[in-house]
């Protein structure tokens, strides 16, 4: 070859057709393309079947736009070398310029067959294919194509490429596609940000952070990095770090991303136990959302599976809250769930005889030691008991513990999902599972506290779907039904909802009790340095469940009871709790050793010693303690709670009304606080509880509250019902 192409007196030095072709190539990549020509036609002059020259020929006119004449010349060098892939290849690629697809794709794999090594044609055979709709063929070729040239595409067939494998469910693959991008542009913001989101999902919180917080550096305004970032703190109980997190996503993003910023603040601030400002910062966009004209999708997935979780632990407003859950709830149906709807096959109710009983199906994230696994596995067994035909259907991939083996033993199957597009469990993958098993009743036992439950149930995969146990109605359906109890929902409710209520007719939960590690009253409150002729008052509210109101009617109980304490144990953020209950001491005039704050341990057996330490459980407002005031009561405690308007307002109630206890039922704080000096003060009335709750075990009198056989009889007898409406 020619050092200097541009002096053709030095060129035609070798009048040869190699070199004459070589410096034709020369002035064709230098854009010379008349010169070009001139050095073919000398090279065809010397060898008129010198293929190279045709080809050169043929990339000239294409670059000219002359698509006929480049087939005409590649044709001819085929022509003269019928194994000559550079022609197949380029022919095939003014073939795919006119569309015509079948016959590029013959070329291309002609060109591949004679030389494998070829990126380019792999790349190219790719495209070929996916305009002919192969789409799976189309990405090996375009993987093979990366293989032999990671750099051919740029960093787009890597993005693309790990977006696919997240979508199949191939979480690792997908991240490995996402570095790749990353070597070749290290500042690719979605990478990081991606594979930070992919971790979040696979629990690798750290790993995570650090590709997140990589992301922001890049781009400081990137609102979804800030959002699973700000998520991954608040869940992993950084609670200080979530915080400035929240903050600092407010400052960036507050003024594009309006209702994204409200709703991680309004979820932080509330896992912390500052509910106020949660409150006052719902209020605001509560009042925004009834005037926005227009929400994306990534908002109102939020509003529904975020914001909605957050509401009942702020107002105990019936009205208002139904009218809000409405509002996003149709939102979410219109936007997210109906575009995703999978077909389902005909639902055929077959009649229900002795012989083959029902097949009931339950659907959870918290087939585990979590309260639905601790409220649920009982009633679960029991009803294997009645119909050998019970399915458990997780729908995420378990944290599996001795609990999670309870369950397993129990029924006929646990079926866990298969594959996680982007992280999340394939909904259409498990409605086929539940409508492959026929299931007659489905019972959802987590409600919007995990959305995609909610996309399952509007799809009716069985004749009949229940909500029950986990939250309050998911909103989702007129044909679905939302189970409870007539303590719960009493009279009228009805309008409140969009599912149908149904009502158990005692309670609407029953366990058969709790484990505890076993101790001595005396040595352990010795342990703790709490005198035996102390009352002790608990609180185990959590930062979701603490407000202000609680804190102030707790201390005013102190205050008028001589030698009292109070415990406060739960999760949540250390330095709040105690900063709420030292300003409520110092405003009532109350030592700050009143209050001891234990920590938490690692097991719930530990924990329920607790309940040996105390005199009194106080319950939260607006949302009521649900396991924990039931192993409160378990452990024979007097319970003060307060009754409401909402539904996780109103459990403590029901619980002392199927026990048929009046004793610490109020509907005020000023009703709340009386029931709490009175039991403080009265030995009598405490041991008069005590009584009452150790006689509701014994077998002669023993309440429905304990009775989970019972209530699966109930539950299933309700269930024959429903199937033959």
């Amino acid at each position: 070859m020619n050092s200097n192409p541009t002096n053709p007196s030095q060129e035609t030095k070798a009048e040869n057709p190699t070199a004459l072709t070589q410096t034709a190539e020369m002035y064709y990549a230098q854009g010379k393309l008349t010169e070009a020509i001139a050095f073919c036609r000398r090279a065809l002059e010397v060898k008129p079947d010198w293929a190279p020259a045709y080809v050169t020929m043929g990339n000239v006119q294409q670059a000219q736009g002359q698509i006929e004449e480049a087939i005409r010349f590649y044709s001819e060098a085929l022509a003269f070398n019928p194994e000559y892939a550079e022609a197949y290849a380029n022919l095939g690629s003014m073939l795919y310029k006119q569309r015509r697809f079948v016959e590029a794709v013959v070329n291309y794999e002609k060109a591949i067959a004679l030389n494998p090594n070829l990126a380019a044609v792999y790349w190219n055979m790719a495209t070929a294919l996916q305009q002919l709709g192969k789409t799976e063929s189309a990405q090996s070729y375009q993987q093979k194509a990366l293989e032999i040239n990671p750099e051919i595409g740029g960093i787009e067939p890597y993005l693309n490429q790990g977006d696919r494998l997240a979508n199949a469910g191939k979480l690792d693959d997908a991240i490995a596609a996402w570095k790749h991008a990353i070597e070749l542009k290290p500042d690719l913001v979605d990478a990081y940000c991606q594979i930070g989101i992919i971790l979040r999902y696979q629990s690798k919180p750290k790993e995570a952070i650090n590709y997140l917080e990589k992301a922001l550096e890049i781009k400081p305004d990137f609102a979804i990095a800030h959002q699973h970032l700000c998520g991954i703190l608040r869940d992993a109980i950084d609670l200080t770090a979530a915080r400035q997190a929240v903050q600092k996503y407010s400052q960036m993003c507050g003024e594009i991303d309006p209702i994204m910023t409200a709703i991680y603040l309004i979820s932080t601030y509330q896992v912390s136990g500052l509910n106020q400002i949660a409150k006052d910062r719902f209020l605001e966009l509560e009042s925004f959302l009834y005037y926005a004209q227009r929400l994306s999708n990534v908002e109102i997935k939020s509003l529904y599976g975020n914001l909605l979780f957050s509401t009942p632990y702020l107002r105990d407003d019936i009205g208002k809250n139904s009218k809000l859950y409405r509002l996003i709830s149709e939102k979410y149906i219109e936007q997210i769930v109906k575009p995703n709807q999978t077909q389902i096959s005909q639902i055929k109710v077959k009649p229900i005889t002795q012989e083959k009983p029902l097949k009931i199906g339950f659907l959870s994230n918290h087939f585990n030691r979590h309260s639905v696994g601790w409220c649920s596995a009982d009633i679960i067994r029991e009803l294997s008991k009645i119909t050998p035909n019970v399915y458990l259907y997780a729908t995420e991939k378990l944290d599996a513990d001795d609990r999670t083996q309870i369950f397993i033993d129990s029924v006929a199957k646990l079926t866990y999902p298969k594959t996680f597009p982007n992280g999340l469990a394939n909904t259409h993958e498990i409605i086929k599972e539940i409508q492959q098993d026929e299931v007659d009743i489905l019972v959802d036992l987590d409600s919007l506290s995990v959305p995609i439950h909610c996309e399952i149930l509007y799809q009716q995969p069985a004749p009949v779907c229940i909500s029950w146990l986990g939250f309050d109605a998911p909103y989702i359906s007129p044909e679905n039904y939302f189970l409870s109890d007539w303590h719960c929902h009493p009279d009228e409710r009805e309008k409140y909802y969009k599912e149908q209520l149904i009502r158990m007719p005692d309670s609407f939960v029953a366990v058969r009790g709790f484990k505890w590690l076993v101790a001595d009253k005396i040595d352990l409150r010795k342990s703790h340095r709490i005198g035996l002729e102390q009352v002790v008052y608990l609180c185990v509210s959590p930062g979701r469940k603490f407000n202000h109101e609680l804190v102030k009617a707790q201390i005013a109980i102190l205050k008028q009871v001589p030698n009292s304490i109070l415990i406060h144990k739960a999760l949540g953020d250390a330095n709040v709790f105690q900063s709420a209950y030292y300003q409520a001491c110092e405003a009532e005039g109350i030592g700050k050793h009143r209050i001891k704050f234990l920590p938490r341990v690692p097991t719930e057996e530990e924990h329920r010693q607790i309940y040996l330490l105390a005199d009194v459980l106080l319950d939260s407002y607006p949302y009521n303690g649900g396991t924990h005031t039931l192993e409160a009561l378990w452990f024979n405690l007097p319970v003060v709670t307060r009754v409401g308007e909402q539904f996780l307002s109103r459990m403590g109630y029901s619980f002392l009304q199927a026990l048929g206890i009046k004793t610490g039922v109020s509907s005020s704080w000023e009703e709340y606080i009386e029931w709490g000096i009175k039991l403080g003060n009265n030995l009598e009335l405490r041991n008069g509880v005590r009584e009452q709750l150790v006689k509701s075990k014994r077998r002669e009198s023993l309440s429905p509250l304990w009775n989970p056989q019972k209530f699966a009889q109930d539950m299933y007898k309700m269930f024959v019902e429903l199937l033959a409406k």
